[in-house]
């Protein structure tokens, strides 16, 4: 339905140019008519049937102009008919068989020859040839040369222009009609827009992405489709296109019919010479979706390397990136820094006891105990099985002993936990450090467990 109603409207379009065109080569015929009036011309003329012959050609040509395009497509050929009995009219009231009259016959078989067939452009000039001939053998002089002559050279010369044009026409119309198709059935979003914003041709892939009638498309300017948050770059594009850069790129959201939105991406390039831009939009919404969900979980899988599964704490690799910069700060800074490593004591008879899940249960409980009263510069991660270690910038070896006996106060479930720690003593490397902590901590587990020892 959408196609034939184009099709009816392209039909029309073509009605009115042919009518316009005829319109303009009667009005011509006219003036030439009545030019040959007032430069010299031969005395056998007669003024009077001349003069009423380029009025009724006249006449003719405005109506032509005027109404013929709202009125049926005979009517056009009986007004390119009329015409040129008019011409062969005009040649016989002259007296003389002169070239000027015949060349108008040349604008009627142009005018036939670009918007008809080459059926009908046959059977007009077939017509013009038959009353050029009439005209031909009742006129008074034939110039020196005999009606047949005169004929002769008249249709070969007609019969030329006729198929020059009809060819050149129909080679157009073939590649007019392979680029209309690629246009319609091209699955990229294909128009052209004047400077205001506004759809001149579009094709079918903007109403099967965004819902809309190409109508109402043509009827609204792409800015008020465009998301309030794009409009600032698609009107930068544009004025850039128009303004001299001669194209641009532009990825913005569009507005749907159903509401929804729609992330076109599209490049355009201006046509100079009739100040349109010609763009290509590809509809990219379910790529921006994947693109999204991708991101989503590609920050899922870091989040998930840079922490613990079970305690949800941050992991060794956070405290390898952590630790060399809290080093590098504190030297800096001149600052202390303290690190201290916990185990639970006893934790593998407590999962005998009461179970792997009840365990589980006890290291998240614990973890998130600590957190809470840790501050927000300092780190504690997950270091492995039952052991965490906890980082203290900025804390003397006593301060950091008083938050480690926090710590241990607060361990879930009833469970002890045994700790060792080192404050840096900002020669040594980090691995150095953790050892040392480590050692404490192994002191205070050969002790007796369920207390805090400090590194030599």
């Amino acid at each position: 339905m959408a196609r034939a109603t184009q099709q009816n409207q392209s039909l029309r379009a073509s009605g009115r140019a042919t009518a316009r065109a005829a319109g303009v080569g009667l009005g011509a015929g006219a003036a030439f008519v009545v030019l040959s009036l007032a430069l010299p011309h031969p005395r056998g003329a007669d003024a009077n049937e001349l003069i009423a012959i380029a009025a009724a050609m006249l006449l003719l040509g405005v109506f032509s102009w005027a109404f013929v395009g709202k009125l049926p497509a005979l009517a056009t050929h009986l007004v390119l008919a009329s015409g040129a009995v008019g011409v062969a009219a005009a040649t016989l009231a002259s007296g003389v068989a002169a070239v000027q009259y015949s060349q108008i016959f040349i604008w009627l078989v142009l005018v036939t020859a670009y918007y008809f067939p080459r059926r009908l452009a046959a059977a007009h000039l077939t017509w013009i040839l038959l009353l050029y001939g009439v005209a031909l053998l009742d006129v008074q002089s034939s110039g020196g040369y005999s009606p047949l002559t005169r004929w002769l050279f008249s249709a070969v010369s007609l019969i030329g222009v006729m198929l020059l044009t009809s060819t050149s026409v129909a080679r157009r119309s073939r590649a007019d009609r392979r680029a209309r198709r690629f246009f319609e059935l091209s699955h990229d979003m294909l128009c052209t827009t004047d400077e205001d914003g506004r759809f001149v041709e579009l094709n079918r892939a903007w109403k099967e992405s965004l819902g809309y009638g190409l109508a109402e498309l043509r009827a609204i300017r792409f800015a008020e489709l465009v998301h309030p948050d794009d409009r600032a770059r698609a009107s930068e594009m544009s004025a850039a296109a128009f303004g001299g850069v001669g194209h641009g790129a532009l990825e913005c959201r569009v507005l749907a019919k159903d509401g929804s939105w729609h992330w076109l991406r599209s490049s355009s390039t201006l046509d100079e010479y009739e100040q349109l831009l010609y763009s290509r939009a590809t509809d990219v919404s379910e790529l921006k979706r994947i693109e999204a969900e991708r991101e989503q979980l590609l920050g899922e899988v870091q989040s998930l390397a840079r922490q613990d599964a079970l305690t949800g704490l941050p992991n060794r690799r956070v405290l390898d990136e952590a630790l060399p910069r809290e080093l590098a700060r504190a030297r800096r800074a001149r600052a202390p820094l303290c690190l201290a490593l916990i185990d639970l004591d006893h934790f593998k008879a407590y999962n005998d006891t009461h179970g792997h899940l009840a365990g589980d249960d006890a290291l998240r409980e614990s973890a998130i105990a600590w957190e809470s009263h840790l501050r927000g510069e300092d780190l504690i991660v997950r270091f492995g099985g039952e052991e965490f270690l906890v980082l203290l910038p900025g804390c003397s070896l006593e301060q950091a002993s008083e938050t480690v006996e926090r710590l241990r106060g607060v361990t879930a479930r009833g469970q002890t936990c045994s700790a060792g720690i080192a404050c840096w003593d900002s020669r040594e490397s980090p691995e150095e450090l953790v050892r040392r902590a480590d050692e404490a901590l192994y002191v205070a587990k050969s002790a007796g467990r369920d207390q805090l020892v400090a590194a030599a």
